[in-house]
């Protein structure tokens, strides 16, 4: 099957997509598309918000999604397939998969909103330690 991309790809593609559409945290697409500019200038926390992010979705997409929001979600963004294309090769409505990308990303920011405000507060108190 084309679809099976690999986690790293499927992080890349939806922490790219999903944070440009600014429903999370507002610094993550000037990180993805401006990397070196943070790396100069030492921003230590984005640095490791991303990394901690970049760990837990895959976990979020294996354990939360089901398995038809994980297929429709990784057409979506890691191929670029159109919604009315994954409803013809999954013989679905379009509706039906606008429903499942859409419920995916919302579980999904969900969870990464969570992990973003722990690794947060995680890494001021380390921070406060110092």
């Amino acid at each position: 099957m084309i679809w099976h991309a690999s986690a790293k790809e499927l992080v890349h593609c939806c922490l790219a997509t999903m944070m440009r559409r600014k429903k999370m945290i507002d610094f993550v697409e000037e990180y993805m598309t401006d990397i070196n500019n943070y790396e100069d200038n030492g921003f230590d926390e984005q640095r490791i918000l991303i990394k901690a992010m970049s760990k837990v979705l895959p976990m979020i997409i294996k354990n939360e999604l089901t398995e038809r929001q994980n297929l429709c979600l990784r057409m979506f963004y890691v191929f670029g397939k159109s919604q009315v294309e994954i409803a013809r090769e999954l013989k679905l409505s379009q509706p039906t998969v606008s429903r499942h990308i859409k419920s995916a990303k919302d579980i999904v920011n969900k969870f990464l909103s969570y992990s973003f405000y722990s690794v947060k507060q995680a890494n001021e108190q380390w921070l406060k330690m110092e």
